[in-house]
Formats: structure tokens, sequence, C-alpha cells
């Protein structure tokens, strides 16, 4: 049965936002915001290093990272973003979250860099389980147990992607909790104001487990998050027609801009949102702008991390499907990594279905007919019950939600909605390597512009106006060509991305080939700084500024310097030489999910390096915050 809430409907009807506005403080905000981007376990793990050196910079008696602003994070990057954000008073610490920057690289060896501590950011990239395989097999054991403990009532199929990746990322930080068919039954909120007015005018949730973000001794400052969220288009919409983008916050939910689009109700979306808690439901009225909705459980930071990285639902499709067609593969699947399913049943699940999940683990009928029941990837989509602020109305089809990255994988569109964060710190955490081109951006007499024809990842381009790199077609769309120049099916799907000005792509694209040295034998860390003018962007509900931010790029890309730490040291030569030419490190697949404990600490140590060596160099970040 469906219970009733009364919920706030408008934060704010139209941009601009501002952190200022639900964080007052006494003392000025240096207005840095912080961008993690997607990319699986690499963007998590890397990003884990980028904090950690971060945490070590101090500025005035304070660590960097306390004095961010706000934090906009997209798919893996939410995998380290939102736990960081919530870490409870009595869990796992700040330091042992991200690590210790270690000032001595040279003296890393292989036999420390395989030693991971369970608290740790990346120690469940470590499991097997959190491999595409892995993941689809507890999904099946969590819907197969669901199934058994309440056949009337299991756990959605669109809830298990969510509620697999929470049982790896947030149940052992202590920022998970579920009923009995292991939907979530928890919610969040920035902090005990906001809980306190969220619980005068819900009695019905003063019982309702609630995280906030996270305080007290010993804990870092949290900055505002932002994260970051797609929403498909109504059903007649193009396939590859651009999404949604929503943002979750630790004060509300929804779609900020005034984006073009209609929801699955054929509603105009857009406007602001509702307290997060309340964006899973059904609209049943309004007065004083607050919303009475309907809602059979709040939303959860289960779901927020869950559908920012809801894009690996599609490979755990695809390796169900695999199964289904060949029940040999998927038992002998199954049989390989029985002892590390039994494992993450011991370490996951509560006591009283143990017993039942290593039945199935064991290869129980029901397991199998669990998989038959997946039959479609629609199954795992995630999907709930919301409505628009900009056109409430009751809501009968439920919407589908989707990866953040699938639209804007940076972070950065949805960080420059808020007019009071002047400098941002975008790590693109990508899987593409700085590489030579032959191609850049067209001058228009036939060849390149000078310094353009380089490599990046396909997500930089279109906050510029640009389409990815290609060097496929007729020559008029080689290199970078601008939208505006291009043909109806040129990558529409990012084609509302645009937050800087055309004119500035050149120089981002000389600036970072110039900090890395020669990008066919790269040396230095891939950071450097511009100003860069936003114009206007609608959809993600940007407003053109009269004074340019700052930008500090930090590309993940391999660094010859960060390597001649270890002349002599055969050994570490040896590991980085095998990583980077087995997995292509640091660049590693974004499929690959599953990271060796070396891998975990190689990433994380390359990149907290990069940072605090482009800080002693110049002064690149600790210049934000003054």
């Amino acid at each position: 049965m469906t219970s009733t809430y009364t919920a706030t409907a408008a934060i704010t009807p139209t941009p601009p936002l501002s952190v200022g506005q639900f964080i007052p403080s006494d003392t000025p905000r240096p207005g840095v915001g912080l961008c993690l981007s997607g990319g699986g376990s690499r963007a998590c793990c890397a990003a884990m290093g980028q904090l950690r050196a971060l945490s070590h910079l101090q500025l005035n008696g304070a660590s960097l990272l306390s004095q961010v602003t706000a934090l906009s994070c997209v798919s893996g990057g939410s995998w380290l973003g939102v736990p960081y954000a919530f870490l409870p008073a009595d869990g796992t610490s700040d330091r042992d979250f991200l690590g210790v920057y270690n000032a001595n690289q040279s003296a890393l060896n292989p036999i420390d860099l395989g030693d991971i501590a369970p608290g740790n950011a990346g120690y469940a990239m470590t499991s097997e389980m959190f491999s595409v395989e892995g993941i689809a097999l507890t999904a099946l054991e969590l819907y197969a147990l669901s199934r058994w403990e309440d056949p009337a009532n299991p756990l959605p199929a669109n809830l298990l992607w969510q509620v697999v990746i929470a049982s790896h990322i947030l149940h052992p930080q202590q920022l998970a909790s579920s009923g009995e068919n292991y939907a979530p039954n928890d919610t969040f909120t920035a902090n005990e104001a906001s809980l306190a007015r969220i619980r005068e005018n819900n009695p019905a949730l003063a019982n309702t487990t609630t995280y906030t973000f996270a305080s007290g001794a010993g804990r870092t400052q949290r900055p505002f998050l932002i994260c970051n969220m797609g929403m498909l288009q109504n059903p007649s919409a193009a396939a590859d027609a651009p999404l949604i983008p929503v943002q979750a916050t630790g004060f509300f939910g929804g779609v900020v801009g005034h984006p073009d689009a209609t929801d699955a109700n054929e509603l105009p979306v857009g406007g602001g949102g509702i307290e997060t808690f309340a964006v899973n439901s059904i609209f049943l009225g309004s007065r004083n702008n607050q919303a009475l909705v309907g809602q059979k459980r709040p939303w959860s930071l289960t779901d927020i991390m869950g559908c920012s990285s809801a894009a690996f639902a599609f490979y755990v499709h695809e390796k169900i499907k695999e199964w289904q067609n060949d029940r040999t593969k998927f038992h002998t699947d199954l049989a390989l990594r029985n002892p590390h399913l039994h494992q993450w049943i011991d370490q996951h699940l509560p006591a009283r279905h143990q017993a039942q999940a290593r039945l199935l683990a064991n290869g129980h009928p029901d397991l199998e007919a669990a998989l038959q029941a997946l039959s479609s990837l629609d199954d795992l989509i995630p999907a709930y019950d919301s409505w628009p602020v900009a056109s409430p109305a009751a809501n009968l089809a439920v919407n589908r939600y989707a990866d953040g990255g699938s639209l804007e994988n940076t972070g950065v569109a949805s960080m420059l909605a808020y007019s009071d964060i002047q400098r941002v710190i975008a790590c693109v955490n990508s899987m593409t390597a700085l590489a030579v081109a032959d191609y850049g951006i067209p001058d228009g007499s036939g060849g390149w512009l000078p310094g353009t024809q380089i490599k990046v990842d396909d997500q930089i381009p279109p906050l510029f106006g640009f389409m990815p790199y290609s060097s496929t077609g007729s020559k008029d769309q080689w290199g970078y060509v601008p939208y505006q120049d291009a043909g109806p099916q040129a990558n529409p799907q990012f084609s509302k991305n645009q937050v800087f000005k055309s004119s500035d792509f050149a120089g981002f694209l000389t600036g970072i080939q110039q900090a890395v040295g020669k990008a066919s034998s790269p040396n230095g860390p891939a950071i450097f700084q511009q100003r860069l003018d936003v114009v206007e962007n609608p959809w993600f509900g940007v407003q053109a500024r009269s004074v340019p931010v700052t930008v500090v790029w930090v590309y993940l890309n391999g660094s010859g310097e960060w390597e001649a730490q270890f002349d002599g040291h055969w050994l570490m030569q040896a590991l980085i030489a095998w990583e980077k030419e087995s997995s292509s490190f640091p660049n590693f697949n974004t499929t690959g999910t599953h990271l060796s404990a070396r891998q975990v600490n190689l990433l994380a140590h390359l990149t907290s390096w990069s940072v605090v060596t482009a800080e002693q160099k110049s002064g690149i970040f600790s210049q934000l915050f003054r």
C-alpha cells in the first residue's frame, strides 16, 4: 500500500542556482567545484588518488579538500563521491577511505602494492565478484532470494543493478539498509537541519534510517554534493536522443534547467526539484510550495549511485543473455566463482538468508529460474515514479533513468549551473590516453589549426560545441567538427553539452599537449589551467557569465616523469611495463570493473603524485582557493 508524505516541491523555480542558497556560511567560500568523471572502477580509483592528494595539500592550516565548495560526480566517480560524502561518524576514517599520500613514491614495491584494507574506497573493486560475471551472479542471487522471501512482493528487476552495486560499495561503509525483499528502506539528506525539517513535515519518516553528510572529529568538511544521472525522454523520442540531465543533491533532486524535452508522461521537464527523499513519488497535489506525494519508500543513496552508473546494467544483461543461450557456460561460470560467491554471501547478506543463499550458489534450480525470468534489458533499466516541478501532474507512467555518463561524463556542465562556482577542478579519468592524431580542428583551408592534432576523451569536445574526434567518413567529418556544421546523425547524444565557447577548444588541445610534453611520449602530469567564458545552456540550467571561470583540467594519462622515479627498481619497472602492455595502465578499460589490489594502488599513487607534483611546480591548485 502506498504511504503519503508531504514534500517540498520547488527548491528554486528557475536558474541560476547557488550553493550558498543551500549551505549559507558566515565565512566566504572560495567557490571551487571538484568534478569526478565517470569510467567505472578506473574512475573511482583514480579519483581516490586525486582526493588523497587534495587532502594532503594544505593552505591556511587546512587541506585543499576541506575547502572545496561543491563535488560533482558521475557514474564510476559516484562510486567514490557518494560514500565519501556520507561516511558515518563511526565508520571508516577519511584517512583509511582515501589512503595517505606517499611522498616517497620511489619506495613503492610490488609487495606493499598488493595490500589494500577493507575500508579503502578501492577495496570493493578487488573482489572477484566485482567482475561483470560476478555482479551478474550476485544479481541473480538477490533476485532469487527475494522471490523466495516474499513471492508476492519480490525485489523488482529494475532495482537489481542499484541494490547489487550498493551491496559492494555502500553496504561495507554502513550506508545501505534494506527490507525483507532487499529493496532500500533508508534515505538521505544534507545535515541535521534539513533532516529535522523533513521529519517535522513527515512524521511517517521519523524512524527511517537517514544518512547525512559526514561530519565531526576527524572528518574533512564535506562539499555540496551533485550526483549526476540521466532520464530517458518520452517513448516517441529517438533512441539516440540526449538524456535529460537529473541532479541528486543533499537537498533536492530533479532537473534544474529547462530542456526542450518531455518525460514518459509527456510532461515538460525542468524547473527545479523536490526534497530528495520524495523524488520517486506520485504527484497528488500542492499547496504553499509544498507537494503532496504518494510513495512506497523514500529515495536512497542506493538509488542515486545506482542510477548514476546504470550503464553497467547493460553489460550485466549481456552476460545474463549469454547464459540464457548457453546453460553450460552459466554453470561453468557459477562453478568457477563459487568460492568467491560464498565469501560475498558471508560478507554482504543477513544471517537469516545465508543458508538459502548458499543453496542457490551451489546450483539450486531456482537460481536458473531467476536467470530465465530476466528476459529483457528493459527489466534492468532503473525506473521510478517521478514528476517534473515545471509541470506537476498525476504521473501514471514510470520514468526510466540512465547513467549520467551517457549524457555528460565529466560532471562539469551540472557544476556550472551553480553561479557561485567560479573555479573548477575537472578530473577526467578517461579510458582514452592522450595521443597524437592525424587530424585536428579544421582551419578552413583544408588543414588543421596548429597544435590541435591530438585525440582526447569523447566527452571533452562537446563541452566546447564540437563532436568527438573522428577519422572516418568524408573529409569534412575528420578531426573535430562543430555540431553546428555536422549532419543530424553526428553523435546527437552529446549535442546539448556545450558550456564553453568553441573558440577556446583549440586552447584546451594545445594546453594539454604542452602540459605532458610530447603526446607520443608523455612525461609530465596532464594538468593545466584555462580561463573560459561560459555560454548559456538551458539543458543543464547554465547561464552565460560576464566573468570567465577558471578550470584546472586533470586528465588521466601516463607519465614518464613518474616512472623515472623507479629507475633501478627492476621489479617496479617490470610491474608497470606489464600493466601498460596487458591492461593499458593507467587507462584501464571501463568494462573491466574488477581490478587487482596492485592496479588500484598503482592508479591511486600515480594520480595523487600527478596532483601534488603539479602543485609543487606552479601552485596550480592552491591558487584556486586564495
